[in-house]
């Protein structure tokens, strides 16, 4: 379906710009493509800062650990720290795959309502 509005507003973007005669007519029709560069480059700065964040974090909690882990005298306690760094480590790489996932979902909503709205003003 996506791919299908897509050629459309293409199809009909390129029909326009040969009728162009003048620079607001241009512009006017240019405001979809720049809210979709806008668009993108919000989501790719939100993706960017999210990895940044988890990145951070794994670091410091690493840090961390290892610290723990160079006091421990304890072997079983020393295995049971780990176990529980990873099982975090596993809740925050999880956690923040799904806040990535949304973001990009409601980039493509956003996307293809830009898409739809674009074919109708179009017409």
């Amino acid at each position: 379906m996506f791919t299908q509005l897509t050629e459309q507003l293409t199809n009909q973007f390129t029909t326009a710009m040969k009728s162009f005669n003048d620079t607001a007519q241009v512009e006017n029709a240019m405001k979809p493509l720049n809210s979709l560069v806008e668009l993108n480059t919000k989501t790719v700065e939100q993706l960017i800062s999210q990895q940044t964040a988890l990145i951070t974090s794994i670091l410091n909690d690493s840090v961390a650990q290892t610290k723990a882990l160079s006091s421990q005298t304890d072997f079983t306690a020393a295995v049971e720290s780990q176990k529980s760094f990873n099982e975090a480590l596993q809740a925050k790489v999880s956690d923040s795959a799904k806040e990535a996932f949304e973001v990009v979902s409601k980039t493509s909503e956003e996307v293809t309502t830009l898409v739809k709205d674009a074919v109708k003003f179009d017409k």
